[in-house]
């Protein structure tokens, strides 16, 4: 998340019991009701320790205070938003800003509870600078998907005044929002948003909308889809003098938040139904006095599917219902208004019947079906429930798809054909930023996993295709050509990818893989198992986001443990700015980690206002054979010592660790640890002694922030020169389809080496002691005389042996060696070969071999934006013999 500066905020299991049913319950969450109270779901996150609010068919948890919230070190507020016994809770966060600046977040006090007869109220109380701030959480017996928020701001005498208010809830790409206005529907912008939190203030006219209602939409291929629609009914201030107005608010909402933006006091300039630079102007002028107060009447709107008109259907109950068919199931049913603007949407059920309420008017039915296909039908609604005539869409044109064998399957359109796209929701969601329009769409491939669970058609558009079938970088790639004709069906006749690389002694993992449970991620979770096992990765390391998770139900579910393995774990994900780390922690992996099903956030590690020593503590605490891994400390290079921003204040990405130490100063690789600047990465904890720097491993690739790769490269080479024996890793950190999971991968040196004898205790080991290499395609075989990578060398002079192994569609030409971080030269290597070279040491040492290539067409296809290259951890020369490892230092890089 990001800040905009001044003014504006910038962005950046246990079932629930069925014993809730028609009860009334506010209460807090103890070890001795947790069972029947925690709450399940995608992003559930309450544990013990936090409050519970029910009526029976809706339940919501408040944070405890001693709970970390998004943009806050203290808890009372909304976690997690679902109905009691469906699973389904999709509900990330929420916060309230003081002058909508993430560094004053309304920061909560107290919390309480009480039941009466038809409502149970959930309270906080908090405050920020000179404003309390008491939030009332109801559940009504009698209104069963409905939770209703009030807010009321009181200013206290002397102190500073609010000049904004900001409610946000977080979706972190993770729920799509539809903007609308129930007071004006001609201004409702539907699906299509504009970017708020990249902007700054001075474009609030571009992305403010004078809208009441945002509806947040899960998957539709959720386990149990949800929609949230959020309701502001009213903004008040009730002055000293007893006078009350309204007040302007505006609706916020992009991918990453959703927002409505109050302003304090009336303006005088314009009605308050836009806001443009004059009224931008006014702000820094408004203000409360002492015993003035601003209310606000919110409603949280809730309905068991994924769709916008399970929300307008209970705001427009009264008006007509309007039904139809379509000739397809699964068609996506757009409703707008005539001159366009949208107005809700919905979808055909399995029967291909749709309905929706609408008040009397002219629309337009758009309906949207996978394989391109799209048609309009104009209409007019009454009074009266009416139906409309049958829908007839084109027939698909179809593909069969090969069954039996786990692969992945990239569509490329030819002769003008584009490519296709697959698993996208149809809805059109569109984010318009200063670069361009950023779109929520599908893939142009498809994954299988080889079982009875996979699909077996695709609908395409008609044209020519080029087909690759692949399952990771140790398999052949095999390409067939099909055309597609409108209406008929195509079967695709392509071989299965078959292995061509061997590589016996060595397991492949992803140390950072994303789904469902992360706060930022939609992806299934038995999506994501079939991308990876189409990938042909083998061990699954789940890392999801403020969360413990565990695959290995969801692997036992689809049967496919004979192909993966799997470990628990969690991504620490620093997001508060505090006294002991301004800029945050930035991110790491732990793992394995043991969930704690009753837990808040399921056990995962507190980590705000907290040093990595802290958190690295509570790791090895907790479990002593956990690794814990720095993840893309680096977003890219703009801060490295010498660098024009290298002087300046630090303004990037709070994920970036090694960018910033939590303090705003970027690690300088060329200067010693002990150094002033860099001290702070080894200043030991005076309980523990460990220090910030006590990682096990750190990401030196990622596969989103690949432009990174050199400068983590230098920062990992400048820690092991001074002796920090930190594990190098590549990983993925995919989020989504799009974003390529398994690749890059470790390959992880293992005595056993299939998913039959797979050893979480071995293979963690191994990964500690440094036995692995990241590849994004050829596969290495290292030694140095009789040891492998990780391990040490007694000799001054030593051979070194390497094998390059890479697929036929996969270039590895050229070979680095380096020691102690310098390269010795560049050598021309073949496919298969096995060269050598004799090595001398003066001093205790340390070597490393690199690996690449040119990505060549097919390569390109497969895995866009990526190159062939290999790195591996190094092989250790203890040149004296004298059983010591002496560090050569920063003087040899």
């Amino acid at each position: 998340m990001r800040g905009l500066a001044g003014v504006l905020l910038g962005m950046m299991v246990v079932l629930s019991s069925p014993a809730l049913a028609g009860e009334l319950v506010a209460t807090r969450v103890t070890a001795e009701n947790a069972a029947q109270y925690v709450q399940a779901g995608p992003d559930a996150a309450g544990g013990i320790g936090d409050w519970i609010l029910s009526n029976g068919s809706v339940c919501a948890v408040i944070s405890g205070i001693a709970h970390e919230s998004e943009l806050s070190v203290r808890g009372g507020t909304l976690i997690d938003l679902g109905y009691c016994d469906r699973a389904d809770d999709h509900y990330v966060g929420a916060q309230d800003l003081i002058d909508s600046s993430r560094d004053t977040p309304v920061n909560i006090e107290r919390v309480d509870a009480k039941v009466g007869p038809t409502s149970a109220v959930i309270r906080s109380f908090g405050g920020q600078g000179g404003v309390i701030v008491e939030t009332s959480y109801r559940l009504d017996a009698d209104a069963p998907d409905k939770l209703f928020i009030t807010k009321r701001l009181t200013q206290r005498d002397g102190e500073p005044s609010v000049a904004l208010y900001t409610s946000i809830f977080f979706n972190y790409h993770s729920l799509v929002p539809f903007v609308a206005s129930t007071i004006d529907p001609r201004r409702s912008n539907g699906f299509v948003q504009e970017s708020f939190v990249t902007r700054g203030p001075t474009e609030i006219a571009t992305f403010a909308r004078t809208a009441d209602l945002i509806v947040a939409l899960s998957p539709a291929d959720a386990d149990a889809p949800i929609a949230y629609g959020w309701q502001m009914v009213s903004a008040k201030r009730s002055n000293a003098d007893g006078t009350v107005v309204d007040l302007p608010f505006y609706a916020l909402a992009d991918f990453s938040a959703l927002s409505f933006l109050a302003i304090s006091e009336p303006f005088v300039s314009g009605d308050g139904s836009d806001i443009g630079l004059l009224q931008l102007l006014e702000v820094p002028f408004t203000d409360l006095a002492a015993g003035d107060e601003i209310s606000f009447e919110e409603v949280m709107h809730l309905a068991p599917r994924a769709d916008v008109a399970g929300v307008t259907d209970r705001i427009y109950a009264d008006a007509a219902k309007v039904s139809g068919r379509i000739s397809e199931a699964g068609a996506v049913v757009h409703i707008d208004l005539k001159d366009g603007t949208p107005f809700t949407q919905t979808g055909a059920d399995a029967r291909g019947a749709f309905s929706a309420h609408l008040p009397t008017g002219a629309y337009t039915l758009r309906v949207v079906a996978k394989g391109g296909r799209e048609l309009s039908v104009p209409f007019q609604v009454g009074e009266s429930d009416m139906t409309l005539e049958t829908v007839d869409l084109d027939a698909p044109s179809r593909v069969a798809l090969p069954q039996g064998s786990p692969m992945r399957l990239t569509f490329k359109g030819l002769d003008g054909t584009a490519d296709p796209l697959f698993g996208g929701n149809l809805l059109g969601a569109v984010e318009l930023r200063d670069e361009g329009a950023y779109r929520l769409t599908g893939v142009n491939q498809i994954f299988l996993m080889g079982t009875e669970r996979d699909p077996r058609f695709a609908l395409l558009p008609p044209g020519k295709y080029e087909v690759y079938a692949t399952r990771g970088p140790e398999y052949s790639l095999e390409k067939t050509e099909v055309s597609v004709e409108a209406g008929n069906d195509t079967v695709i006749d392509i071989a299965t990818p078959s292995i061509v690389v061997e590589t016996p002694g060595f397991l492949s993992a992803d140390f950072h893989v994303h789904s469902g449970p992360s706060f930022d991620t939609v992806m299934p979770r038995a999506k994501r198992v079939a991308t990876y096992l189409a990938e042909g990765a083998e061990v699954l390391v789940a890392t999801e986001h403020e969360t413990v998770f565990d695959f290995q139900p969801t692997i036992d579910r689809l049967g496919v443990g004979e192909f993966v393995a799997t470990i628990a774990g969690t991504e620490i994900t620093g997001e508060v700015g505090s006294d002991r780390t301004p800029y945050t922690l930035g991110h790491a992996n732990a793992f394995p980690v043991d969930a704690q099903a009753l837990a808040f956030r399921r056990g995962a590690f507190a980590n705000e206002n907290r040093r990595w020593r802290e958190v690295i503590a509570d790791l090895k605490a907790r479990r002593s054979d956990s690794l814990i891994q720095l993840n893309h400390a680096r977003w890219d290079d703009r801060f490295a010592p010498g660098s024009e921003a290298w002087n300046e204040d630090w303004t990037g990405d709070r994920a970036a660790y090694l960018d910033h130490m939590g303090i705003g100063r970027s690690y300088n690789a060329g200067e010693p640890l002990s150094s002033d600047g860099n001290r702070r990465l080894i200043d030991a904890d005076p309980v523990t002694g460990l220090r910030d720097v006590d990682f096990d491993a750190m990401e030196v690739m990622n596969g989103i922030s690949r432009e990174s790769e050199i400068a983590l490269r230098r920062d990992w080479l400048s820690l092991v020169s001074q002796g920090e024996k930190i594990v190098a890793t590549a990983n993925s950190d995919s989020h989504t389809a799009s974003q390529q999971v398994g690749l890059p991968r470790n390959m992880i040196a293992v005595e056993e080496d299939t998913i039959e004898g797979f050893d979480e205790e071995t293979f963690v080991s191994a990964v500690q002691q440094g036995r692995v290499y990241g590849t994004t395609g050829p596969m290495l075989e290292v030694t140095l005389d009789d040891k492998g990578l990780g391990e040490t060398v007694a000799a001054a002079s030593a051979e070194l042996t390497v094998r390059v192994s890479s697929a036929p569609w996969i270039d590895a030409s050229t070979l680095t060696i380096s020691v102690n971080g310098k390269a010795l030269r560049n050598f021309p290597v073949a496919n298969g070969e096995v060269v050598a070279f004799k090595l001398g040491f003066e001093k205790d040492s340390y070597v490393t071999v690199e690996v690449s290539g040119d990505p060549g067409e097919d390569y390109a296809v497969v895995y866009p934006d990526f190159r062939p290259y290999a790195f591996t951890n190094p092989i250790y020369v203890d040149a004296n013999s004298d059983g010591i490892w002496t560090p050569p230092g920063l003087a040899m890089q």
